[in-house]
């Protein structure tokens, strides 16, 4: 039975390792008619390859399972015989002081046969509580749903109903306990996608090797809408990025720098202001927890200098040929692409490390004693943001604005506001006062935003008339959005999956410097970056089952390296 279960172990990890493969390697490129319902085909891609990947997995699963269970059970029954021989031995020698030590072996041979499933590493962690109560949110919400078949599948395009968000729940469980961890796989994800943001960078710049059906501006590489392409790249740029602040080898960091450019100029190009605000988390975050020492610190500059250079890259691109970039003007990527700010950042941040690299040789400094300086930057960032948010606040009550703060849309909110943001926030806020008592606790049913919304006569009046007739399927707010479909409860268990993934991935990765453990910190900022981006965005099948996927990968590596308990 102990040769059946390493097997069953060992295929499982296997198996799961291919379904991660093709996830993340195949799944991208998978393109059906084009453009033309390019959700729908994704999803029914995504939904093919789990079915037959998990009705392969799950049997052996159990099978793993049963197979531990009788060999614990054999182990529980051998140990007792052993330790009854050994107290009558005592007993018949008269020596209590044997008996007593026959009494500590037998404590100490049963503690190792009932030691936790070696695959399961120990009791639940605080992420898998939050996994656990949003897969059971999700049950109660599509129970107690008035639209049972949207609530399942999801709506139509989307199909983010109780079928995907617990296959995402299962996804989670099964990698994290039972795939065997290696950064290998690391390399396949990163040039798959590297060969996807490639794709798109040439897409915006006019340039298209493969004639795609339904193609426009808003369209770009084999992903389709732009903020589908930015919510996967918001999931997969943090691997080449952290990848090359952490990593040791030549070759790691060579493959992370590259990816890490590449990364950069497709967020960039790509047209959807929402990549701007990843880039400023990720590179504050990065830049507070790179006062560990002083190499971590010369690398966030190396970071912030390839950030400049590539924008000067594409500012180069676009002065030799001014009509290529083929996206509407007024955007940060328009902007950015051509504004010299980023040469003032490049000449600086080049200044700032050279003064590093001499203070290291001459100085040998300690950088954790400027550690003030991450304190005002932090206070500057919390400042800057409540200084906008009291602004838009006054200066959208103030009729016609604050003197000439009221020509400036991005400081009035309306229904314009940030990409029509305003109207689609205020949209979710209007159904959730309309949700009836305590179904505010289980909200409507998972991606049941738009069928509830079309029963509110005004509302769906008002929502017609601002886009046009198209049909308003969510709220553009992920956090939003789940405090409509699956209520409060669903809204707390899962902010609090990606709070407690980013504190514990990160706070794990830099307790170690060395060995495979440090890795830890690229799942964490994945789901830092993944939070920040879909506060202006949502869930969708192209960016969603990477990110549970990522966040099963750095659970399963927390348990091998046994940081947690």
């Amino acid at each position: 039975m102990k040769r059946m279960e390493a097997f069953c172990e060992e295929t499982v990890s296997l198996l799961l390792t291919a379904y991660l493969f093709i996830v993340f390697c195949m799944f991208p490129f998978y393109l059906r008619n084009g453009y033309m319902e390019i959700g729908k085909e994704k999803y029914n891609f995504y939904k093919t390859i789990t079915i037959g990947g998990f009705g392969l997995i799950i049997p052996l699963v159990l099978l793993c399972v049963g197979a531990h269970i009788v060999n614990w059970h054999k182990g529980r029954k051998c140990a007792g015989s052993e330790a009854a021989d050994r107290y009558e031995t005592a007993e018949e020698g008269g020596s209590t002081g044997h008996a007593e030590e026959g009494g500590s072996d037998e404590d100490e041979e049963e503690d190792q046969i009932i030691e936790p499933y070696a695959i399961w590493r120990g009791r639940l962690s605080g992420t898998d509580w939050a996994v656990l109560a949003y897969g059971l949110s999700v049950i109660f919400s599509y129970i107690g749903s008035e639209y049972k078949h949207i609530a399942w599948v999801g709506e139509k395009g989307w199909y983010m109903g109780a079928e995907m968000q617990l296959v995402f729940v299962l996804s989670y469980f099964l990698v994290s306990r039972f795939w065997e961890y290696g950064e290998k796989i690391l390399f396949p994800i990163m040039a798959a996608s590297g060969a996807v943001f490639f794709l798109g960078i040439l897409n915006r710049f006019s340039i298209f090797p493969f004639v795609i059906e339904g193609a426009n501006s808003s369209f770009l590489t084999t992903m389709g809408n732009i903020n589908w392409y930015c919510g996967y790249w918001s999931v997969i740029f943090p691997i080449g990025f952290l990848l090359y602040w952490k990593a040791d080898g030549i070759w790691m960091r060579l493959s992370g720098l590259l990816f890490t450019a590449v990364g950069i100029a497709a967020g960039i190009s790509q047209g959807s202001n929402s990549a701007f605000l990843v880039f400023v988390g990720l590179y504050v975050f990065l830049f507070c927890i790179s006062f560990r020492d002083m190499e971590a610190m010369k690398r966030f500059f190396q970071l912030v200098i390839l950030f400049c250079a590539v924008c000067q890259g594409l500012r180069l691109w676009r002065m030799l040929r001014p009509a290529a970039f083929n996206y509407y003007s007024g955007t940060v990527s328009d902007w950015i692409t051509l504004s010299g700010v980023t040469m003032a950042g490049l000449i600086l941040a080049v200044i700032v490390y050279f003064f590093l690299w001499l203070a290291e040789k001459k100085l040998h400094p300690d950088v954790g004693q400027f550690k003030v300086i991450r304190q005002v930057v932090l206070l500057m960032t919390v400042i800057t943001i409540g200084v906008y948010i009291l602004l838009l606040m006054l200066n959208s009550r103030v009729k016609g604005g604050i003197r000439s703060m009221g020509e400036i849309s991005a400081l009035l909110f309306n229904r314009q506001w940030g990409s029509s943001r305003g109207a689609t926030w205020s949209a979710g806020v209007w159904i959730y006062r309309e949700i009836p008592g305590l179904k505010k606790l289980i909200g409507v049913g998972p991606d049941c935003f738009a069928k509830f919304l079309y029963t509110i006569p005004d509302l769906a009046a008002s929502v017609n008339k601002q886009f046009n007739g198209s049909k308003l399927t969510n709220a553009h707010n992920e956090w939003l959005n789940m405090l409509v479909n699956v209520g409060i409860l669903g809204f707390i268990s899962y902010g609090s999956i990606f709070v407690s993934a980013v504190v514990r991935f990160i706070y794990y990765g830099e307790k170690v410097l060395k060995g495979r453990g440090k890795y830890l910190c690229i799942f964490g900022f994945s789901a830092f970056a993944y939070t920040i981006h879909n506060v202006v965005s949502f869930q969708q099948i192209l960016s969603t089952p990477f990110m549970f996927l990522m966040l099963g990968m750095g659970e399963s590596l927390v348990r091998v390296e046994k940081f947690d308990t």
